[in-house]
């Protein structure tokens, strides 16, 4: 299906949808600060281009209902606690958490490393939960964090079934962001990785969001054969040679089927090289 055609339940744009301008502008605030901890009232009026004014009476009430915290050393900003509640309560009642738990927590301790779960919001994956393993060498990403799609591995095992057009969409036009010297910069480039990835099955990121650290992912599937999720595996780069990438990748395809198949995917052999029909995710 091309990316142009309407897709069924679409969810509807913020042109259809009347918008209320402060909850609107409250929620910008949020957005910005979820990626950019620590601004400043004016670095928030700049990026927003919004009024010193304006912003500070937003931030004063996202302050007292505790979405919004302010350093008192500094005077930045950053996400409150009442934020990572409502956060938490939309990961508890996400049915995928709720499968997906049990599975993870064990293969952690089997595994020895951190295995995160994983969602896509728009250009960015979501960390929504995390399994510590048993080893003394562990890479841990905070849970409710976000990172761009192209330099880590679960964002790229959620890209690869997608359209290259619909990613190309997703990414801009422009250069990607460099989070280290081995990021991928170019989409034609992070395009051809994608083809490994549906190859293997699952991607690495070597190194590319964070010096010394590894990880590798594998997809998850809807009833649909959408991708919803992923699993990732993170360690510290000596923990991930060339031969464990393969032995990892193997086992996080066997833990990411059993999900699949938890939440109702059935696999028809086709699924590593197949892209996906559209895109679940609406942005």
């Amino acid at each position: 299906m091309k990316t142009g055609q309407s897709r069924p339940g679409r969810k509807p744009t913020r042109e259809s949808v009347p918008l209320t301008r402060a909850l609107d502008r409250g929620l910008s605030i949020l957005e910005l600060l979820a990626k950019s901890p620590g601004s400043s009232l004016s670095d928030i009026s700049r990026d927003l281009a919004l009024s010193p004014s304006t912003v500070s009476r937003l931030l004063n009430t996202l302050c007292e209902r505790g979405f919004v915290a302010q350093s008192p050393e500094t005077k930045t900003f950053r996400m409150g606690p009442q934020a990572f509640h409502v956060g938490m309560v939309f990961a508890r009642q996400n049915r995928l958490d709720q499968i997906a738990s049990p599975i993870l927590r064990t293969f952690a301790r089997g595994i020895g490393d951190t295995i995160s779960l994983c969602i896509r919001d728009g250009s960015d994956v979501i960390y929504i939960d995390q399994y510590e393993g048993g080893g003394t060498a562990r890479a841990v990403i905070q849970i409710g964090s976000r990172h761009p799609l192209h330099c880590t591995a679960a964002g790229k095992a959620m890209l690869a079934w997608l359209w290259d057009e619909r990613i190309r969409e997703l990414l801009g036009p422009n250069e990607l962001p460099a989070m280290t010297s081995k990021t991928i910069r170019r989409v034609d480039d992070l395009l051809r990785d994608l083809e490994t990835v549906r190859r293997n099955g699952y991607a690495t990121d070597l190194e590319e969001l964070e010096d010394g650290v590894c990880c590798v992912a594998s997809p998850i599937r809807s009833s649909a054969g959408e991708i919803v999720g992923a699993v990732s595996l993170s360690t510290v780069a000596p923990r991930l040679d060339p031969d464990r990438i393969k032995a990892v990748g193997a086992e996080l395809l066997r833990v990411t089927n059993e999900i699949s198949r938890l939440i109702g995917w059935i696999p028809n052999g086709n699924d590593r090289a197949a892209p996906a029909s559209w895109d679940i995710f609406y942005d």
